[in-house]
C-alpha cells in the first residue's frame, strides 16, 4: 500500500517508490525500471495515427469522463503512444476490422507512471465518491486498491492498449459503438471479458474484439473486456513517464492534428478536404456526426453546407444562361411577377451579387415566426412589403433573400423544382450521389450530420431553426468527397464554358466583412480577392459552420464542414492552406 507521506515526495522519487512497491510477479527475478527516457523517440514509441491517421480516438484520460472525474496527471493531449511494434500490430487488426466494415475505438494507450501515482492518491481520497454509480456501483471504493487499480500499470510499458469495437454500415461509413454490455472502465464483474451479467449479444460483441485483438497477438485481460497487452512485450520490465503530448514536429499533418484537436473525440466533429492539382493530400474526419448514436464523422459525413449553397444556386443561374432559358440581366419581375413594383429595377445579377436593396426575409419574419419558411415563403413576404434599403446596384449588402429568390427563378424558368435541377443538372453529371437539397418528405440525406450548440460545458441538440428549410441560400448537404467532385468541375467546362466561369468569380462589386481585414470583392455566388488569388465562402447556420476556400492558380483548395454553431472555420481553412501553398513550387 502506498503511504499518504509518499505524495511529499518531489515526484520522481514518489514514481520510483511506486514503482519499487508495485513489482509484479512478472519481475520476480528482475526489478522494474524507470526510463530515463523525456521523449517519445527515447522511448522508442510513435502515436498511432502516423499509421492510421484516422483511428477513432475517445482518449478519456484527457478529459473527466473517467472513473477519477477530472483530467489524469500526464495527459497533455487526447493521444495514443506505443511502442512501435504494438502499433504495427494494432494497425494491421485495424486494417483487417475495416474488410468487416468494423473498427477500432481508442480509450487509453501508454500512461504515464505520473498518471498511475494519481489513481493512487484518488484512492486515498476516500470522500471522493462522484464517480461511483457510473464506474463502480456495487463497490467500496477502498476495495478497488491491488484488484482493480494498482501502483504499477502495464500500460507504463507503452504495449497496453483499452479500446472497444465499432461497427460501420455496408459502405465502411456510420460506425457506431457495438453494445460492450458496461461502459469504459467500469468496475466489478459485469465487465468480465465473459461475465454472465451481460446478454448473449454483449458477450458475442466482446468476443468479436477479443478474436480480432488475438489474431495479431494481443492478450486479453479477463477482468477487462477493453484491455490488451501486446505478448510478447518489447520490454516488459521498462516503465515511463513522458508526457502524453502531441507529436512534436511541425510538418504539416502534426500540425493540423494539432489544429483539430478541439473537434476530436466525443464532441460534435469535422470533415477537412485539402486538394492540390485534384490530389486529395488530407482527408481526414474526427468528432461526431451524431452525439446521441455516437456515431463516427467520416468523409461521407454530409453535413449542412448553409451559405456554402450560394455557389451551387449561382451555377444553375449560370447554366439556364448557357441554355439561354434566362439572362443574367433579366429583370427579376420577369420570372416572380407578383414582387411589388419597387422592385422593378432589381435584376438577377443584383440578386446574384447581394447589391439588390431587398431586405434581408428574416427582418420580415418577426421574432413569433411559427414552423419553418421556404423559399416561396420569402417571396409571399416580400410581397407585401414595398421599401427598399438602397437603390438596386448602388451597395452591396449580404442578403439571403436574394438566393432564396434565385432558386425561385430557377424553378420557373427551368420547369422542374430546385432540388430536381440541381440534380440532374449538376450533382448528377458530377458523381455527386450524396449531395442534395433537403426537404421534409423527399430522399433523406445520407450519412447526415446533426448540428449542436455549446451550452457551458454541454452541447445541445441545435439541427434546425425556423429558416433552415429555405435552399437557395444554405439548403444543400454535402461531403468533403463530392465537393473534391465539384471543385474539380470548376476548373473545366463540364458544366460551366469558359466564359460562365469568368462570370462565376469575377470581381463584380467590393465587399466586405468582420472575418477580412482587408476588402475583397463578390462575385457569383463566390467572395473573391481583387486579383482573383483566393476566392472562397463560408456558410453559418443554426448548428452548422463551413469554409471553402480556393487558390485556383496553385491548384489548392481547402474544404471545412462542422456540426457546431462555434467557431468559424474559415481562419482554420486558411492556416491549413498556407501549409501546402508552395509545396512544390
Amino acid at each position: 500500500m502506498i503511504r499518504r507521506h509518499a505524495r511529499r515526495l518531489p515526484v520522481h522519487a514518489s514514481l520510483l517508490l511506486v514503482l519499487a512497491l508495485g513489482a509484479t510477479s512478472e519481475a520476480a527475478h528482475a526489478a522494474p525500471r524507470l526510463s530515463d527516457a523525456v521523449t517519445f523517440e527515447q522511448a522508442g514509441m510513435l502515436d498511432i495515427r502516423s499509421l492510421v491517421p484516422d483511428l477513432s480516438q475517445d482518449i478519456r484520460y484527457f478529459g473527466s469522463n473517467n472513473f477519477v472525474g477530472a483530467p489524469v496527471d500526464g495527459y497533455e493531449a487526447p493521444r495514443c503512444w506505443l511502442k512501435r511494434e504494438a502499433a504495427e500490430a494494432l494497425q494491421r487488426v485495424e486494417t483487417a476490422l475495416r474488410q468487416k466494415h468494423r473498427r477500432l475505438r481508442i480509450h487509453d494507450c501508454y500512461r504515464p507512471a505520473r498518471a498511475v501515482a494519481h489513481f493512487m492518491r484518488w484512492l486515498d481520497d476516500a470522500g471522493d465518491l462522484r464517480t461511483q454509480a457510473t464506474h463502480y456501483p456495487r463497490l467500496d471504493k477502498a476495495s478497488l486498491r491491488g484488484v482493480y487499480i494498482a501502483p504499477q500499470s502495464g500500460h507504463s510499458r507503452g504495449s497496453t492498449v483499452d479500446l472497444t469495437l465499432l461497427q460501420c454500415d455496408a459502405q465502411g461509413n456510420a460506425c457506431s459503438p457495438l453494445d460492450m454490455g458496461t461502459d469504459y472502465d467500469f468496475f466489478g464483474t459485469r465487465a468480465h471479458t465473459e461475465s454472465d451479467e451481460v446478454t448473449p449479444g454483449q458477450r458475442a460483441n466482446r468476443f468479436l474484439l477479443r478474436d480480432a485483438m488475438a489474431a495479431e497477438g494481443f492478450v486479453n485481460l479477463p477482468e477487462e473486456w477493453w484491455h490488451f497487452r501486446l505478448d510478447p512485450e518489447p520490454d516488459a520490465l521498462t516503465y515511463y513517464d513522458v508526457p502524453v503530448t502531441y507529436d512534436a514536429n511541425d510538418t504539416p499533418h502534426a500540425l493540423i492534428e494539432r489544429w483539430l484537436q478541439p473537434y476530436d473525440g466525443t464532441a460534435p466533429g469535422l470533415s477537412l478536404l485539402v486538394l492540390k492539382d485534384g490530389v486529395p493530400l488530407v482527408r481526414r474526419s474526427v468528432g461526431r456526426s451524431d452525439l446521441a448514436a455516437d456515431v463516427e464523422a467520416g468523409p461521407a459525413t454530409n453535413y449542412r453546407l448553409a451559405s456554402v449553397s450560394k455557389q451551387f444556386t449561382a451555377t444553375a443561374i449560370l447554366l439556364l444562361a448557357q441554355d439561354d432559358a434566362l439572362a443574367i440581366d433579366d429583370p427579376v419581375r420577369r420570372w416572380l411577377p407578383s414582387l411589388p413594383s419597387v422592385a422593378d429595377d432589381i435584376t438577377l445579377r443584383h440578386l446574384l451579387t447581394h447589391t439588390s436593396g431587398l431586405p434581408d426575409y428574416e427582418d420580415l419574419m418577426g421574432p413569433n415566426y411559427v414552423g419553418q419558411i421556404r423559399d416561396a415563403g420569402i417571396l409571399a413576404l416580400l410581397e407585401s412589403h414595398h421599401a427598399l434599403l438602397f437603390p438596386p446596384g448602388s451597395q452591396y449588402r449580404y442578403s439571403n433573400t436574394g438566393y432564396a429568390l434565385l432558386a425561385l427563378v430557377v424553378e420557373r424558368a427551368s420547369g422542374i423544382d430546385f432540388p430536381a435541377f440541381l440534380q440532374q443538372r449538376i450533382f448528377a453529371p458530377l458523381g455527386m450521389h450524396d449531395t442534395l437539397a433537403r426537404v421534409d418528405g423527399g430522399p433523406e440525406v445520407p450519412n447526415r450530420a446533426f448540428g449542436y450548440s455549446q451550452d457551458g460545458t454541454t452541447w445541445q441538440f441545435t439541427d434546425q431553426s425556423s429558416t433552415s428549410a429555405v435552399l437557395g441560400d444554405g439548403g444543400i448537404y454535402s461531403n468533403i468527397d463530392d465537393l473534391a467532385r465539384w471543385d474539380a468541375a470548376l476548373y473545366d467546362d463540364r458544366l460551366l464554358g469558359e466564359a460562365s466561369r469568368v462570370l462565376a468569380f469575377a470581381p463584380h462589386v467590393r465587399a466586405g466583412d468582420e472575418l477580412e481585414s482587408t476588402p475583397y470583392h463578390y462575385g457569383f455566388g463566390w467572395r473573391v480577392t481583387g486579383d482573383g488569388s483566393r476566392v472562397w465562402h463560408t456558410g453559418e447556420s443554426i448548428g452548422f459552420r463551413n469554409a471553402m476556400v480556393r487558390w485556383p492558380q496553385h491548384r489548392l483548395t481547402v474544404a471545412v464542414l462542422t456540426n457546431r454553431d462555434a467557431p468559424s472555420p474559415y481562419q482554420l481553412a486558411r492556416d491549413i492552406g498556407e501549409l501546402f501553398l508552395h509545396a512544390g513550387d
